[in-house]
């Protein structure tokens, strides 16, 4: 909870993806934590919601609908799958592998092989939740920069 409320404090939308039906999802979730944690999320997308389940990017683009967020690089979605990333890969968004099986890099290498026929791969792998914050964190902050170096520079071709 205190990790979701950090990242939607910095004006981060948060959303959960799942296969499931949604009358167990909605149950499942309210059975994590209480659903105190469910308070921070902005889009919840189950697999009867769109026409296909993952691996197709249908889920996650109905949650960038919902979200009214752009379909773009700087959308993340986190998984624990390869069908994860094979649905963000599909859908234009960054694939972040969350490895919370604690795979070694030569399984890793081995399931996302990056061949003509298996072309999928993470833009990112992490192994836990204290990663994937500093990787939020290094994101923001050069989101930030480049925000602040535009600003600077329309300034400057202002004057």
């Amino acid at each position: 909870g205190a990790m979701l409320a950090e990242f939607r404090g910095h004006g981060v939308k948060l959303g959960v993806l799942s296969n499931r039906k949604r009358e167990f999802m909605e149950y499942e979730i309210r059975a994590v934590d209480g659903g105190g944690w469910l308070q921070h999320v902005d889009t919840m997308v189950c697999g009867d919601d769109v026409p296909k389940r993952k691996p197709a990017p249908d889920q996650i683009l109905k949650a960038l609908e919902n979200l009214s967020a752009p379909r773009d690089r700087g959308c993340w979605y986190v998984g624990d799958s390869t069908t994860d990333v094979v649905a963000a890969n599909d859908a234009g968004v960054s694939a972040v592998f969350y490895n919370g099986a604690g795979w070694d890099q030569a399984w890793i290498d081995r399931i996302f092989p990056d061949t003509v026929r298996h072309p999928h791969k993470p833009d990112a792998v992490v192994n836990d939740f204290g990663e994937l914050t500093r990787l939020v964190g290094l994101f923001l902050a050069s989101t930030r920069a480049q925000g602040a170096a535009a600003g600077s520079s329309s300034t400057k071709l202002a004057r």
